[in-house]
């Protein structure tokens, strides 16, 4: 059975939870603080010549522009599958997880620096990142405009992307690892909410499928396309994962970095498996 509207806001209400007591943790607690700071000079350890220029280019997809240029592609396939509500629901996510993102990383701007983190400074204005939010819900985007037989192959991709780009602002000394987790929290809490008001939506005015043989060449050719760019861009994450290999002594020697690292991919994996079982469950 799918998730009603009522289930996806309890999901919902969880996140804002999850959410609110990360920040407790992350601002009150000198455990989590210090565990956030060493952490951090782990990815500090990671910069130099190849992958400092790496990670200054995956930055870049978090960057305003390239998200809503990414954002108008994605409802662009959604139309053309015949799903205008999807298409507006990618639209209106990233714009509700853009605003949000910015509103409360200034209100909740909080001076954090530890000496753990060495000369590194971040900004008070750090929590949650808008970097991992906008990423993230690109990934949920992503998601939610393919059909359901591709979405655990574009949760996969969606992942990535959104690790790498929150791995990459955290090893250029941007933000702590608790901001990337907190902008993952801030997006798949506003998915659900929207998801949920799309489910009733439906409920109430049922979407009409267009059947014309223009609309089903269309859908064909799109979820081909689809299909083809998913496989190519799991073939770049498998060489990709082989070069990691050659991060095995770096990884045994910083421990709570290799632990607060899996613990974000972690995160980043569950909340998108979540969400698109919950998305590709029919009533």
């Amino acid at each position: 059975m799918a998730p009603t509207p009522r289930h996806l806001l309890v999901g919902a209400a969880a996140c804002a939870v999850a959410f609110l007591v990360l920040l407790g943790l992350a601002y009150g607690s000198d455990w989590a603080r210090w565990v956030d700071a060493v952490s951090l000079q782990g990815f500090l350890d990671l910069q130099g010549p190849t992958t400092s220029p790496w990670a200054e280019r995956f930055t870049r997809l978090g960057d305003p522009t390239p998200v809503a240029i990414v954002a108008c592609g994605l409802a662009l396939v959604a139309v053309l599958r015949g799903r205008p509500r999807s298409a507006l629901l990618v639209i209106v996510l990233v714009a509700l997880t853009s605003v949000s993102s910015q509103v409360l990383k200034a209100l909740l701007a909080y001076p954090r620096h530890d000496s753990a983190a060495g000369t590194t400074f971040i900004a008070p204005e750090a929590f949650p990142s808008g970097h991992a939010t906008a990423s993230m819900t690109l990934a949920i985007a992503l998601v939610i405009v393919l059909p359901p037989m591709l979405r655990p192959a574009a949760a996969l991709v969606g992942t990535a992307v959104a690790v790498g780009v929150s791995f990459s602002i955290v090893a250029l000394g941007w933000h702590f690892p608790s901001d990337v987790v907190g902008g993952y929290l801030l997006a798949t809490g506003w998915a659900l909410v929207l998801l949920a008001a799309l489910r009733e939506s439906q409920a109430r005015f049922p979407e009409r499928e267009l059947r014309t043989r223009l609309a089903g060449r269309l859908r064909t050719l799109t979820d081909g396309a689809a299909a083809v760019g998913l496989a190519a861009a799991l073939l770049v994450l498998a060489l990709m994962a082989t070069k990691l290999l050659g991060l095995t002594d770096f990884v045994l020697e910083h421990t709570a970095f290799t632990a607060v690292a899996g613990a974000v991919s972690l995160t980043a994996l569950t909340l998108l498996a979540a969400f698109t079982g919950a998305l590709s469950r029919r009533s």
